[in-house]
């Protein structure tokens, strides 16, 4: 959802940015760039346009990137909220656009003259294009530059606000790049110009393609609030092609395909993958046809307490006596099994996840907490993150070269998503950790100085009460599971990517 709210935002944002050429600051800079050197220095021309662009560039990637940025430290606790404000600004952005409303508040502000009497004109000319491409220092000639900002704000992404920076500084540079190195050379820029000023109704055009996009971006947003409210009680989510299953506290898997009523699943630990869906009985693994739910293959194994499947592939943990054990077993070729990972204490070897013939997991051990990625093909192993100490990582999910992960420490627990090769991630999801913390000091005697929290998120005292658990990845969001301190008080939330 998040990628066509993106698209439509960035398509908006640089129209909003070409209708900006019709203010006072629009005229003015075609005559700075085009008027100030006539043909005598066309060089110093054609860099002056070099410099404009790449500022207001810089100016559009600047403001919205920063709201997209405040909107994600704003917190997801608020997302389905936020999410849905947005989508009522760029409505109600889009209306007004639309009926060519005089746009209110208007910023009745021009870049200033005496820069392009003092400064060399492509130092000039790149301070201008970063006060035009700020959107919010000079005249503002769209509702949808209100709405851009707010529709930003509101994704907390922000890739996706750059992504609306830059087009709205590549539209407010375009118009002037048109028209001012042709200003004084053949006189074809001073006619463009003169054109453009006789029709006013070019603008209220660009203005009603703004809106056709605010519209767009609204139902984007209100699809992303609304994909944004719980599943409860549900635990262990597992995603693919408009499809979700999950856990049942105390009871058997569900699934749902297309948006439909849940369906009970004849077993426990439900797991999506391609065109299969697999579950697990009391003695049985069984793979079947995720649109018929026809078995394809079961397997004999007993204590299975977690499951992952693809198009070529099941993976399964078991418990017993001995500990628990990661295995894989081919869809192709049953008897080609292999061993990926055991621990004779349990809790240690995660929930798996598949994509293709790919497999991703977290060991957790007293000496090292670790996301391992397996190449079921090849056996090819290799290690994403690694921590031994102060952190670590649990629940991965995998799709398309990204891995959907928790990175938890004694201050905070996040959901973070990142590419196979790329360290760090973008945080997704943010939470208190659920770890005690004492103040560090006795009651009763002097502290002048040492204070054992160091949590600039939360201060000494009980941990918080939200625990994230299983997660699950899709081309559209992401899962996370949210356990509370009751038994069964477990939920499925979903994040955009």
């Amino acid at each position: 959802m998040l990628g066509g709210l993106a698209a439509a935002a960035a398509i908006t944002a640089l129209i909003a940015g070409i209708a900006g050429a019709w203010s006072p600051c629009g005229f003015s800079m075609v005559d700075t760039i085009g008027g100030a050197l006539g043909n005598a220095r066309r060089g110093a021309t054609l860099v002056a346009c070099a410099t404009f662009a790449l500022g207001t560039l810089a100016g559009g990637a600047l403001t919205f990137g920063s709201l997209a940025l405040l909107g994600s430290l704003a917190g997801h606790g608020v997302a389905g909220l936020r999410e849905g404000l947005g989508a009522a600004l760029a409505l109600a952005a889009a209306i007004a656009d639309w009926r060519g409303v005089r746009i209110a508040p208007q910023i009745r502000r021009q870049v200033p003259e005496r820069w392009r009497w003092t400064l060399p004109l492509p130092l000039a000319c790149a301070l201008y294009g970063v006060l035009l491409g700020l959107g919010f220092t000079t005249f503002v000639l769209a509702f949808a530059v209100w709405a851009l900002a707010g529709i930003s704000f509101a994704a907390g992404d922000p890739l996706l606000g750059v992504l609306v920076g830059l087009a709205f500084g590549a539209g407010r540079a375009l118009p002037v790049l048109w028209m001012a190195p042709g200003l004084r050379e053949d006189g074809s820029g001073a006619r463009r110009l003169e054109e453009m000023a006789r029709e006013p109704r070019l603008w209220l055009g660009l203005r009603r393609l703004d809106a056709l996009g605010l519209g767009l971006c609204a139902l984007a947003l209100a699809g992303v609030s609304a994909g944004a409210q719980p599943l409860a009680p549900a635990t262990d989510p597992s995603a693919a092609a408009g499809a979700l299953a999950w856990q049942q506290p105390g009871g058997s898997g569900l699934l749902s395909q297309g948006g439909s009523a849940p369906l009970a699943l004849p077993g426990s630990h439900p797991a999506l993958g391609g065109a299969n869906v697999a579950w697990a009985t009391p003695a049985q693994v069984v793979v079947a046809d995720r649109a018929t739910l026809q078995p394809k293959l079961a397997l004999a194994v007993a204590g299975v307490s977690a499951l992952a499947v693809s198009d070529g592939w099941v993976v399964y943990r078991d418990d017993d006596a001995q500990g628990e054990r990661l295995i894989a077993v081919s869809l192709a070729d049953p008897a080609q099994r292999r061993y990926l990972a055991g621990s004779r204490l349990a809790g240690q070897v995660s929930r798996p996840a598949l994509d293709s013939s790919s497999v991703v997991f977290a060991l957790d051990t007293p000496r090292r907490s670790e996301l391992v990625l397996v190449d079921l093909a090849t056996g090819r192993r290799r290690v994403l993150r690694q921590a031994r100490r102060d952190a670590a990582y649990f629940n991965p999910s995998l799709l398309g070269g990204q891995v959907l992960f928790e990175r938890v420490t004694r201050c905070v627990q996040q959901l973070r998503i990142a590419g196979l090769g790329r360290r760090g991630g973008r945080v997704l999801l943010s939470l208190p950790s659920t770890v005690a913390r004492d103040p560090g000091y006795q009651r009763g005697y002097t502290h002048a100085y040492n204070s054992a929290s160091g949590c600039r998120n939360r201060r000494p005292g009980r941990g918080g009460s939200t625990l994230l658990g299983a997660t699950a990845l899709s081309a559209s969001g992401a899962y996370v599971t949210k356990l509370g301190p009751g038994p069964g008080d477990a939920a499925i939330v979903s994040v955009a990517r």
